[in-house]
């Protein structure tokens, strides 16, 4: 029962995600500034990436995302690789095209308080962070942001060879990525 209730959740975060993504084009699924830069033209909406100030500490936010009526601005700690520093934009990504909104204004004080000065906690529309997985909202941008793993290889794989049929291009997917657990 479990089993099928997650699968359910996955594939409708999963199409969410798909219709925002409608229209995006990238050559590369790891280059999460092309994608951002995607994105902000498609939404009609500024997004920015930030690298996140070393806040320290146990519980500090490894992401954020915070949202102004100026645009949306994402914070990722400095990965040790670029999939890492993908994997946290695309989880902040995945709380934009859900349409998350700060849980309550505790949560957006206490991320603020790790921003740079300057800050204007007032001018903040919502504030979400990556810290823990406690909030459903936090367990579905997860969720979320490996499906955009793997819509960002598809859209990247998409404008690679023009022409080629859906049979061809799974084909040399899977002879590409041997172990990557494809749906199709």
């Amino acid at each position: 029962m479990f089993n099928r209730r997650y699968a359910r959740k996955e594939a409708r975060l999963r199409r969410k995600c798909e219709e925002q993504l409608r229209g995006i084009e990238i050559s590369d699924p790891y280059a999460v500034d092309e994608i951002c830069h995607q994105l902000a033209v498609k939404r009609g909406r500024p997004l920015y990436l930030h690298e996140l100030p070393d806040p320290g500490g146990v519980n500090a936010p490894c992401g954020l995302v915070i949202s102004f009526e100026s645009g949306d601005h994402i914070f990722h700690v400095a990965a040790v690789s670029e999939r890492h520093r993908a994997q946290i934009v695309r989880h902040e990504l995945a709380h934009l095209l859900l349409g998350h909104t700060s849980e309550n204004a505790s949560v957006v004080e206490s991320l603020l308080s790790v921003m740079p000065q300057g800050v204007d906690a007032s001018a903040v529309l919502t504030a979400l962070g990556r810290t823990s997985y406690d909030s459903e909202a936090e367990y579905d941008a997860e969720l979320a942001a490996s499906s955009l793993g793997e819509l960002f290889e598809e859209l990247a794989h998409s404008g690679r060879a023009p022409g080629r049929s859906g049979a061809v291009t799974r084909l040399d997917d899977a002879l590409a990525h041997p172990r990557r657990n494809r749906r199709s």
